[in-house]
């Protein structure tokens, strides 16, 4: 073979090889996950409740959970909430629930018709870092601010009220065994508990807690009102 004729019979025997290099050694495919927390947008109310029970009950094993709250809460209510048991119908104060671990605390500053940020603050085990959260929660918006005049006002108006310690938690995302998950879920600040499968990862999933003012459907309210 001539030299001319080499070189393209070399190429092909390259690219087969690379070929079956690929066959081989195959990339592997991320996996293709779905999981969610939270109502979803157009969603009725009562069939999300039912559907969140639902999760609560089929759980055998510790696991995480959305906790979607009744009204916005302060950080303080938030860790009585979590940190407290229901017995007999009786309030039993500074009874820890077992083994429950708040991991996130999430923030919508509540605004007569101004649709406002829903900030979601990770924080490590201990009450303090609850404390702290709102202050997080407030830098992070004050810094995003946003891409008209109106959101960077919102932002703004938000992290104020964040920084003065507003009643503005909506729900917090938790680690809890099945009675942990049970306890909680009987608090009268607590709307719905929502439990994931548990082979899944809170991290790969859409986090979205019910707010408050859904009652019917879930479906944004308006957005004209003034920005205080």
């Amino acid at each position: 073979m001539t030299p001319r004729g080499l070189a393209p019979a070399l190429a092909v025997v390259a690219l087969a090889a690379v070929v079956g290099v690929g066959f081989a050694n195959p990339v592997p495919t991320p996996p293709i996950r779905t999981d969610t927390l939270g109502p979803d947008s157009g969603e009725a109310v009562p069939g999300y409740l039912e559907r969140a029970r639902d999760s609560v009950a089929s759980v055998d094993a510790p696991g995480w959970a959305l906790v979607s709250f009744t009204k916005a809460l302060t950080v303080d209510e938030v860790i009585t909430t979590t940190s407290s048991s229901q017995v007999s119908s009786v309030r039993v104060p500074d009874v820890r629930v077992p083994d429950v671990r708040v991991a996130r605390v999430m923030y919508r500053v509540p605004i007569e018709r101004v649709q406002t940020p829903l900030m979601s603050v990770p924080v490590p085990d201990n009450d303090e870092a609850v404390r702290r959260s709102p202050g997080v929660a407030a830098t992070r918006l004050a810094s995003l601010g946003g891409d008209t005049d109106r959101q960077q006002q919102v932002a703004l108006a938000s992290a104020k009220q964040l920084s003065a310690g507003c009643a503005c938690a909506v729900g917090v995302l938790v680690r809890a065994t099945p009675g942990g998950l049970e306890a909680i879920a009987r608090e009268s600040n607590v709307r719905a508990v929502e439990a994931l499968p548990s082979d899944s990862s809170p991290w790969l999933a859409a986090v979205r807690p019910l707010l408050p003012e859904y009652v019917d459907v879930v479906a944004p309210g308006p957005d004209d009102g003034p920005v205080p």
